[in-house]
């Protein structure tokens, strides 16, 4: 076993001691992790969402920031602002929850556009802009966004602009009955999520781990037919018929970029189509626009990118 594939494991089984069921919203955001990306995710409310990105920040060893989107919420309290000192007689960096490693923002949709706008920089460039001078970002800094589907009074949809720049878009569902029976059993035993510090949660990974990951992943060998596979998939969201606009050039960028990272953390050192098909949904389906046919007949953007997945030819 690789030692990507040794670390995926251990980092899924620690997780897998505060998270109940399926983890593959975790497994999202530790791949856009890999890759330097970011994360949207959709579900109702309760559905440990705030809990996952803290989780992840412990098990990595990252500093964790995270900000309530609201409607008065500024831009300055997400980047930070320049302000006059007194004492020194010299203007200062007051600088914003945006320069930890791992930002929680949560409920994005309920801040207007100006606020919404304040990350687009740090998400696309990983620096901030302050009175002209630009402020790098940490090389581990990733931005792990939530939203509350079913809510839509006092909210302000992302604009597709803005969702292009998340890597992956996860939508958490309920838990199976299984699972919140777990649940149940946990905080009947004394769980709690308010009092994360009490599991004592071990870092699995720290920052030099992380970059030969990331050296791991780039190395990965891609054929010729597979780049090919790629570059079809997202040429044919633009001729499906489901959708009336289809997915940008950042969606191959993201098929490529976190299919790569799936085969080094499954232990091979080459991309097969399967790792492609396997976040294709998730790197996609944020990036579409359905048609108005297809909404009324019930077709939804992960059902759109399936209809288009299994009309692509996969190569052999």
């Amino acid at each position: 076993m690789t030692r990507s594939a040794e670390l995926a494991r251990v980092l899924r089984e620690e997780a897998g001691r505060v998270l109940v069921g399926p983890l593959d919203a975790f497994d999202a955001c530790w791949l856009a992790m890999v890759v330097s990306g970011h994360v949207l995710l959709e579900g109702v409310p309760g559905t440990a969402k705030t809990l996952l990105a803290k989780t992840l920040a412990q098990l990595t060893d990252a500093r964790f920031a995270r900000i309530q989107f609201t409607p008065d919420l500024l831009p300055a309290d997400v980047v930070g602002t320049v302000v006059y000192n007194q004492a020194t007689a010299a203007f200062e960096v007051r600088r914003g929850p945006v320069f930890g490693d791992i930002l929680l923002a949560d409920e994005i949709n309920r801040s207007p556009a100006r606020t919404q706008a304040a990350l687009l920089e740090a998400m696309e460039e990983e620096q901030v802009t302050l009175d002209n001078v630009r402020h790098r970002l940490g090389d581990r800094f990733m931005v792990i966004a939530t939203q509350n589907p079913v809510e839509y009074e006092g909210t302000y949809p992302l604009p597709e602009a803005q969702l292009d720049r998340f890597l992956l878009k996860v939508e958490i569902p309920y838990l199976a009955r299984g699972d919140e029976l777990e649940l149940a059993r946990r905080v009947d035993a004394g769980f709690d999520a308010r009092h994360l510090d009490a599991q004592a949660l071990r870092p699995v990974l720290d920052a030099e781990q992380l970059r030969l990951l990331r050296a791991e992943a780039q190395a990965v060998r891609v054929a010729d037919e597979v780049l090919g596979y790629i570059t079809d998939l997202v040429q044919a969201t633009r001729d499906s018929p489901d959708l009336a606009l289809g997915a940008s050039p950042r969606g191959t960028i993201a098929l490529l970029r976190v299919g790569k990272a799936v085969a080094a953390l499954a232990g091979r050192d080459y991309l097969q189509p399967e790792d492609v098909k396997a976040i294709a949904v998730s790197a996609l389906r944020h990036r579409v626009i359905r048609r108005p046919e297809a909404e009324i007949q019930g077709v939804g953007e992960a059902l759109a990118i399936e209809r288009v997945l299994a009309r692509v030819p996969v190569p052999r």
